[in-house]
């Protein structure tokens, strides 16, 4: 696990820096990945051995695990308040004064208890002690607490947010706050079997039982907090994508209707492929209405013969019939043909914006295709134009 936890370090370090400094959230999320991957590398045993012999304090390597192990707890309870907006920008006063009473508590039960040298394990020696099985209750004690207040947080917030990456990502940290806080009770009733000498708890099924717990614990902390982000690069992706699929329809209108095009900075959008996506949907919109003074319904009906007559039909018609027309329009555009018919209704009026992105795709999709660019160019040769009446007659 201890690789895993350096590189969720080192992940919300970078999202803290892209978000300059300035996400509490983002702050707190750092801290607690930075102190348990430190509770865990000192931890480790050619770790602990070193810091022993430097110390020169028997199993010192014990409290500079849980003290941290305690930091990190608490920093957790703080990220989850910021996720669920219970902070309001303020740090816990509870939370704070209860770490720092823990750490005091912690420290004075551990210079009192009873402490084995080299690398015999201290839960083992200091069992039968009542120093040492408080100072065993403390560490598991307050992290279950924490545990708790984050679950009950993630259940009450993940009920009544919007379906979505947070609100799987609350869910995600509710199962994790709950496996852990089981995990917790699980030690705690390992350590009073051991305390009052009841061996029926020690047993190899009960420590792997503890060990799967807490990678468990983990391993959906991980993913609850990583949610959020993956979602996002999945969204951006397919943002991109779509993008790449609309990008040839939005150039050909650009030809036609370059004043359209909304005057922003290339580095706004660089790497922010949805916003992009949303440029190009409101720039084929406004070209389209900017052209549509070159259609009327005769061009419509005209270029759906044509098309069905070249195989088009069902689903595949519509969007073949508008990529016809829009490519007529721009060509009389840029003949420098007037705009002599009044506003027609542009098809994809009144879709929401995903709709809208499908429909423009699909008109996208067949710009190019030899029947519609021929059926196209029977348009702008048509002998027989439709002009409109003149004012005053039906």
């Amino acid at each position: 696990m201890l690789p895993l936890v350096w590189v969720l370090t080192a992940w919300s370090l970078l999202g803290l820096r892209r978000a300059a400094g300035r996400d509490r959230g983002m702050w707190a999320l750092w801290a607690m990945w930075a102190l348990w991957a430190v509770a865990f590398t000192v931890g480790v045993p050619a770790v602990r051995r070193v810091i022993d012999a430097v110390l020169g304090v028997a199993s010192v390597t014990n409290l500079l695990v849980h003290l941290p192990a305690l930091a990190a707890t608490s920093a957790m309870v703080e990220f989850v308040r910021e996720l669920t907006g219970h902070s309001r920008g303020r740090l816990s006063r509870v939370n704070l004064v209860g770490l720092a009473v823990a750490m005091v508590l912690l420290t004075s039960v551990f210079a009192v208890m009873p402490r084995p040298p080299g690398d015999v394990d201290l839960l083992t020696y200091s069992q039968n002690s009542p120093a040492g099985f408080l100072y065993w209750m403390i560490v598991t004690g307050v992290v279950a607490i924490g545990l708790a207040a984050c679950a009950v947080l993630c259940w009450i917030h993940g009920s009544h947010a919007h379906p979505g990456p947070v609100r799987t990502s609350l869910w995600l940290m509710r199962l994790s706050m709950i496996l852990g806080t089981v995990y917790l009770a699980h030690r705690l009733a390992y350590l009073t079997a051991r305390y009052l000498r009841l061996q029926w708890f020690d047993s190899a099924a009960v420590r792997a039982i503890t060990q799967a717990l807490l990678v468990l614990t983990l391993l959906l902390l991980a993913l609850s907090v990583l949610w959020p982000a993956l979602a996002g690069h999945r969204q951006r992706r397919i943002a991109a994508r779509q993008g790449r699929r609309i990008a040839p329809l939005w150039r050909l209108l650009q030809t036609a209707t370059p004043e359209v095009v909304l005057p922003l900075p290339d580095e706004l959008h660089r790497g922010n492929p949805r916003l992009r996506l949303y440029r190009y949907v409101i720039e084929v919109r406004d070209s389209v209405l900017a052209l549509e003074g070159h259609v009327d319904a005769a061009h419509v009906a005209a270029a759906e013969a044509e098309l069905r007559a070249a195989g088009f039909g069902g689903d595949r018609l519509a969007p073949a019939v508008e990529a016809a027309v829009l490519r007529y329009a721009i060509a009389a555009e840029l003949g420098l043909r007037e705009k002599v018919f009044d506003r027609r209704a542009v098809a994809g009026d009144g879709r929401d914006l995903d709709s809208e992105i499908r429909w423009i795709t699909q008109v996208a999709a067949v710009i190019d295709v030899p029947a519609v660019v021929l059926t196209a160019e029977r348009l702008y040769a048509m002998a027989g134009v439709p002009v409109p009446n003149p004012p005053g007659q039906g």
